[in-house]
C-alpha cells in the first residue's frame, strides 16, 4: 500500500486541551505575580503609614507613663519632708516603651542618677540670716535624677528631677522647648508693708546610678533630714527690711526663668522689690558645660524662710 511521504502529510493542529492547558498556566502565573504586587503594596502601606502612627501612640504613651512617675517620685519625698516619713518610699519608673513584633523595638531609655551633679547648684546670700547673723550664706551643689528618652517618632523627651521641681524638655537641643513641671516650695506672702518668702531645697544623695532596661524600674526615696533657716532681718534693728539673693545652678534655664516669672507676676510682691536675670527665655546662655545661673534678687523683705530637705535614691529593677 503506499503511503504519501512525510513532508507531503499535513500538519496536525494542537488540540484545544493542549492550548487550554498552556492558557491556564499562564493565567495562573499572572494571578500569582498580581497577588505578591497586592500584598507588597498593602506591606509597604503598613510599613511606611501604620506602623509610623503606632510607633508614634506607643512612645507618646512611654513619656506620658515617664512623666507620672516623676511626679509620683516628688510626690514621695514631699510626704517625707512633710511628715518626716515614711523611712522609703517607691515609685515605679518605666523604661521602655511597647513595640510593635517583627516591626519596631520598643524605645529604650537611660536613667541617670547622679548625688552632685556639675553645674546644678543652689546659693542663698541673706543679708541678716537666722538671728540676725550678716552676709549668711548657704551653698550646695544638688542632685539630678536624669531619664532620656531618644524617642524615634514621638519627639525625644527628658525629664529630670532638681531641687524638687520636675523638669520636661522637649527636644534634642538646649534651646529646646523646656516646662517645670511641678514646682518646689516657693510662697510669697504680702500685706501692706509685710513681706514674707519662703522657699524649699532638695538634696539628693546616695551612689551615682545609671540603668538601661527593657522593663520597670523601682526608683526608691529613703527620708533624710530637714533645715529651716528663718530670718527676720538685723536683731540690732527689729522690723528692717532686708534683702535675699538666689542663684540657682541648672541646664534647663529657660524653665527656671517661666516658672520664676510667672510666680512673681502673680504674687502680690510689687516689681519694684524683685529682679529676675535673665528675665525671659532668649536671654538665657549656657556655659560649655550645658549649665547656667538664674539670679533672683528679693528686696525690703520683712520675714524670709530657707528650708533645706534631704533625701538618698536607689533604685531596683522590677518586672515590665
Amino acid at each position: 500500500m503506499h503511503r504519501p511521504s512525510p513532508a507531503l502529510q499535513p500538519r496536525r493542529r494542537p488540540s484545544r486541551r493542549i492550548r487550554w492547558r498552556r492558557s491556564h498556566a499562564v493565567v495562573s502565573v499572572v494571578g500569582t505575580l498580581l497577588s505578591l504586587l497586592v500584598f507588597f503594596a498593602l506591606f509597604g502601606i503598613f510599613v511606611t503609614q501604620y506602623v509610623p502612627v503606632w510607633m508614634d501612640e506607643n512612645e507618646q504613651a512611654f513619656s506620658d507613663d515617664a512623666q507620672r512617675a516623676f511626679a509620683e517620685l516628688k510626690a514621695n519625698i514631699d510626704l517625707q519632708s512633710e511628715l518626716a516619713g515614711p523611712p522609703i518610699l517607691a515609685a515605679p519608673l518605666p523604661l521602655s516603651s511597647d513595640g510593635i513584633p517583627l516591626f519596631a523595638q520598643p524605645t529604650t531609655a537611660v536613667l541617670n542618677y547622679i548625688p552632685h551633679t556639675y553645674g546644678v547648684y543652689a546659693n542663698i546670700t541673706m543679708q541678716y540670716g537666722p538671728g540676725g547673723k550678716p552676709n549668711f550664706v548657704y551653698n550646695q551643689t544638688l542632685g539630678t535624677v536624669r531619664l532620656t528618652i531618644p524617642n524615634r517618632y514621638y519627639p525625644p523627651q527628658v525629664f529630670e528631677f532638681e531641687d524638687d521641681a520636675v523638669i520636661q524638655s522637649q527636644g534634642s537641643s538646649q534651646q529646646s522647648q523646656q516646662a517645670l513641671l511641678y514646682p518646689p516650695i516657693f510662697t510669697i506672702n504680702t500685706s501692706g508693708t509685710y513681706r514674707q518668702v519662703t522657699m524649699g531645697i532638695l538634696q539628693l544623695y546616695g551612689n551615682a546610678t545609671q540603668v538601661v532596661s527593657s522593663g520597670t524600674i523601682e526608683v526608691f526615696s529613703r527620708y533624710g533630714t530637714q533645715q529651716i533657716f528663718p530670718t527676720n532681718g538685723s536683731t540690732s534693728a527689729p522690723g528692717t527690711p532686708f534683702n535675699v539673693t538666689v542663684k540657682l545652678g541648672t541646664s534647663y534655664g529657660c524653665a527656671w526663668v517661666n516658672y520664676l516669672q510667672t510666680t512673681l507676676n502673680a504674687s502680690n510682691l510689687p516689681k519694684s522689690f524683685w529682679t529676675l536675670s535673665p528675665s525671659t527665655c532668649s536671654g538665657v546662655a549656657y556655659n560649655s558645660g550645658g549649665s547656667t545661673m538664674v539670679e533672683l534678687t528679693l528686696r525690703q523683705l520683712s520675714k524670709y524662710n530657707l528650708i533645706v530637705n534631704t533625701a538618698t535614691i536607689f533604685t531596683g529593677v522590677g518586672q515590665g
